[in-house]
């Protein structure tokens, strides 16, 4: 940090920072259904809303860990009013926040692995930049939980290993508490754990006080989570051991598809965003091949290891190791620097580098801006708006071939209100009868940015009333190409009423 100048410095991180809290105030949805149907549905049957009848199986396999769920809970009962859309935001907030402080200290710490200050440069804009980090920070899912908890204990255990003797023995209990809990956010980043145990006690050997405090911290962390259990499921429930048998032993997973061993780093090609990926991983390679004790080293080839030998795969799984392959990454370049240091000199080759970083920038630069300012799943978008048609009164929704609160993964039911009816017509003739015999206006959801010309030729004067496509690219979509694409909307057919008004986002 001393080769940075203070201004650099602190603009980078609240600059960063902002990112973040733009990540979580706009990115309302989920990446995956999983972050709805198996955290916020658990929660919302705890809370009393939903019958257990509409939960995935994986309830009553009770294979899901109740930590993610007991905290929704808790900030649905306590901090949001008992408000959904709130109780999500201040969970998005919580995790971006989190997510920003354990890829900082991790950041922090990884300095000293690194000798050029080109590198510590690179690797702070890294971490506060990276097109995927921002956006991935600011969603309450296992994957992101685990990753933060991993970085944290990643952290924690390293300052036990170099603290003395008092300090170290609490840094190693909090260390093995935050590791068990970074477990029990997702069980497989077990295999991060494996390749972080082999290092510490085959590698760095910090003394048998050091490891017996991190399994006791890990050991309490296990107790306190199987009490959570406990109170979830009604009965004491061993949770990962469910969760194992269930997924390779009873082959559950590998009904969702069976993937090849290489499929990992096909995803990784993408995520670091290509050409330039081949550069990144090629650097990895060379960080694994120049550094082979190092911490991360271990960690990141067990996880990546141990993902690759179990059949169901997907690019999710590999969030909680994003941020150390990023760390690995530059390490490597930096290995590769020094190596061809008499190549990379060469005057013929300095402007091919510069025009590769810049390019990178503005690719990246564009992606996060993306990113972070939208919102992660179209389906937020209309269910804030039917619920906050609900707050009004009882309201009727049509909805044209689809029900909005059933979006082929399962019920919708944490963000649901019940003054919203759903009405569902399936063909063009049914919209026409119903549209024509109306004597008030008629809310029709679409899952279509347009309505199609059956659907709008029933209806002459048809308003766009809310749409999950941002209205600056309604405005640039003169051809209306995105009518292929499906992006629900609700349309107002007839007069517009008071308290309703028109919003895009």
């Amino acid at each position: 940090m001393k080769q940075f100048s203070s201004p650099v410095l602190y603009a980078g991180l609240a600059l960063s920072l902002i990112l973040h809290l733009c990540a979580a105030w706009l990115g309302e949805g989920r990446i995956h259904p999983d972050a709805d149907y198996q955290i916020l549905e658990f929660a919302n049957f705890k809370i009393g809303l939903e019958p257990h009848l509409t939960l995935p199986w994986e309830f009553f396999e009770q294979i899901r860990p109740a930590i993610q769920p007991a905290i929704a809970y808790v900030v649905y009962q306590v901090f949001a009013e008992a408000d959904p859309f709130q109780a999500a935001f201040v969970l998005r907030l919580v995790s971006a926040v989190l997510g920003f402080v354990s890829t900082l200290l991790l950041c922090f710490h990884a300095f000293r692995w690194l000798e050029q200050q080109w590198a510590q440069l690179a690797l702070f804009f890294a971490t506060g930049f990276f097109w995927l980090l921002p956006f991935l920070h600011a969603q309450f899912t296992s994957e992101n939980w685990a990753a933060i908890f991993l970085s944290l204990g990643i952290w924690l255990l390293l300052r036990a290993c170099d603290a003395d003797r008092k300090a170290a023995i609490a840094l190693a209990l909090v260390s093995g508490i935050t590791l068990g809990f970074s477990f029990f956010f997702r069980f497989p980043v077990a295999f991060a754990l494996m390749g972080l145990a082999l290092w510490l006690v085959l590698v760095r050997r910090p003394g048998l006080l050091i490891v017996a405090m991190s399994l006791l911290g890990f050991g309490i962390a296990v107790g306190l989570n199987a009490v959570l259990d406990a109170w979830f499921y009604g009965e004491w429930v061993l949770t990962p051991v469910n969760y194992f048998s269930a997924n390779l032993i009873d082959g559950k997973a590998a009904q969702f598809g069976i993937d090849p061993w290489w499929y990992y780093i096909e995803k990784l090609l993408i995520l670091f965003v290509p050409p330039f990926s081949l550069v990144l991983l090629l650097a990895v390679l060379a960080g694994i091949i120049r550094r082979p004790t190092h911490i991360l080293v271990w960690v990141v080839t067990a996880f990546l290891l141990g993902h690759s030998f179990i059949g169901h795969k997907e690019t999710r799984f590999l969030m909680p190791v994003i941020y150390p392959l990023l760390i690995l990454a530059v390490i490597g370049l930096e290995e590769l620097g020094q190596g061809l240091r008499w190549q990379l000199t060469k005057p013929r080759l300095q402007r091919p580098i510069k025009i590769f970083v810049y390019f990178f920038v503005a690719v990246n630069s564009l992606a996060l801006v993306f990113f972070s300012f939208t919102p992660a799943r179209q389906e937020a978008v209309i269910h804030k708006w039917m619920y906050e048609q609900g707050k009004v009164g009882r309201f009727e929704l049509v909805t044209y071939q689809q029900d909005p609160y059933h979006d082929g993964g399962g019920v919708i039911s944490f963000f649901r209100t019940p003054n919203v009816s759903p009405k569902l017509v399936s063909t063009p003739e049914q919209w026409h009868l119903l549209a024509t015999q109306a004597s008030q206006p008629i809310y029709l959801f679409l899952p279509t940015a347009y309505p199609p010309p059956t659907i709008a030729s029933s209806c002459p004067d048809m308003t766009l009333e809310v749409s999950a496509l941002p209205g600056w690219l309604r405005m640039l979509d003169w051809g209306q190409w995105l009518s292929r694409v499906d992006i629900w909307s609700v349309y107002r057919c007839g007069a517009h009423e008071a308290n309703h008004e028109v919003r895009e986002d």
